[in-house]
């Protein structure tokens, strides 16, 4: 029996955020075959639970927001790593002063403040004047981040000063921008706060957690859960933040489309998201004939 956790942005998930018919399938029989299928991702429980339901492939246990939740398949959480309301005040109100969109993943849903969508005009409005044929790129960015943010049921906060009133648990803030040199100020910034931990699932983001959660020690945990040796765990996904898991896991995979850096530490490669990587990497090196 294997254990195969899988990365969903740019891994699992096609471009258009969906899961093709020939993945379900190849995960179904997988399954069948008495391996465990784990979801490991930034995105919160519910939404990632929810994505695979739907496609007709609960999987076996969930590691979301980096790590920072671990539940089974029924989405019991089993553990939790999260930030401390203070230091999230502290953090948020720092980025809010400078403008930054970002948004708050917490026990209760997804929250922002009220201009942080301006905020992420403004940035896509500054880089398309900084680019060739910047308007048509910047309204495909903004379709494409419409589409996403509208799916995501962000809750706002009057505030920042208000987090701490709120009765929920808060796990990881999402900072996005389209400007390299300003993500890298948010590292120099808060790199030195032994009490966050730094990483990124993509170029046009950053990701501020706890520094004890990460997709690599939830992969220890579910694998210790699900009685699975670590030399039969594998891990697949395409980013900075599934660099834990690849130190972890027994076998590491990574996409196609992953950045150069990030397959350096993979012990493999296979296809990209939108060629179906995930089904080729299950069938090649875990699952017998398919039948």
């Amino acid at each position: 029996m294997k254990l195969v956790a899988i990365d969903m942005d740019g891994t699992l998930l096609h471009t258009e955020k969906e899961i093709s018919d020939y993945t379900i399938a190849v995960i179904q029989h997988l399954q069948r075959e008495g391996h465990s299928f784990v979801i490991a991702t930034g995105r919160t429980l519910q939404d990632a639970k929810d994505i695979v339901t739907k496609a007709n492939i609960p999987a076996d246990g969930y590691i979301c927001a980096n790590g920072g939740i671990i539940a089974d398949r029924d989405g019991y959480i089993l553990s939790e790593k999260h930030l401390d309301l203070h230091a999230a005040t502290r953090m948020a109100s720092w980025l809010h002063t400078r403008q930054f969109y970002f948004h708050l993943a917490t026990s209760d849903g997804l929250y922002t403040t009220d201009d942080a969508y301006q905020f992420f005009l403004d940035d896509l409005n500054e880089y398309a004047r900084m680019k060739n044929d910047g308007g048509k790129m910047a309204a495909v960015i903004r379709d494409q981040a419409d589409r996403q943010l509208n799916n995501l049921g962000l809750k706002l906060l009057p505030a920042t000063a208000d987090i701490p009133s709120y009765n929920f648990t808060a796990y990881k803030f999402l900072v996005l921008s389209l400007f390299p040199e300003k993500l890298n100020a948010i590292r120099t910034a808060w790199e030195t706060d032994d009490q966050i931990s730094i990483t990124s699932s993509g170029t046009d983001n950053i990701e501020l957690m706890p520094f004890d959660a990460a997709k690599g020690s939830g992969l220890t945990f579910m694998a210790k859960q699900l009685g699975i040796a670590m030399e039969n765990t594998i891990a697949i996904g395409d980013n900075y933040n599934d660099l834990s898991m690849f130190e972890t896991a027994g076998l590491s995979i990574a996409m196609g489309n992953a950045a150069p850096e990030v397959k350096t530490y993979a012990h493999m490669e296979t296809a990209e998201n939108d060629e179906d990587g995930v089904a080729k990497a299950i069938e090649n090196y875990v699952m017998t004939a398919r039948q």
